[in-house]
């Protein structure tokens, strides 16, 4: 991410700094690099900018600074109307759907690699954060090769 990057995504109001240094310099906090973080990997999704920036927006408005989920948020906290909203949730849908139909797809994949190079013995896999440490420490072989 480029300078230029955060700076056009500060102007078009999808961050905001936590900061301002007397130079005026911004300087953003660990939610604001969370916020940055979530634009970005909409954006690799294929999420327009405006839509992306209406997510930031409800989560600004039910979340505080620190991140943390506002149980007291009203309707009236959310500075979108229903059209906006109803687009958000349409788009979010669409996501979801592609995940699920990627993840049956990866979850055959893996099955059919499983059954090929480890005749089935292999344990699963947990491809969370971390999923490469855990399969090593598993003791599950790093390649069909050192199968034998």
């Amino acid at each position: 991410m480029t300078r230029r990057t955060v700076m056009h995504y500060a102007d078009l109001g999808l961050l905001t700094p936590d900061q301002v240094t007397a130079s005026g310099r911004a300087l953003y906090g660990p939610y604001a690099l969370r916020l940055l973080r979530d634009v970005m990997d909409l954006r690799a999704l294929g999420v327009p900018l405006d839509e992306a920036r209406d997510m930031v927006t409800l989560r600004r408005a039910t979340h505080t600074l620190d991140g943390t989920y506002r149980r007291d948020w009203t309707r009236d906290d959310i500075p979108l109307g229903d059209e906006r909203l109803r687009a958000v949730h349409a788009r979010l849908r669409l996501l979801q759907d592609a995940y699920a139909r990627q993840a049956e797809g990866l979850a055959r994949f893996d099955r059919w690699l499983t059954k090929r190079f480890t005749g089935g013995d292999l344990p699963a896999l947990d491809i969370g954060e971390g999923g490469e440490e855990e399969a090593a420490e598993s003791g599950a072989p790093e390649s069909a090769e050192k199968q034998g």
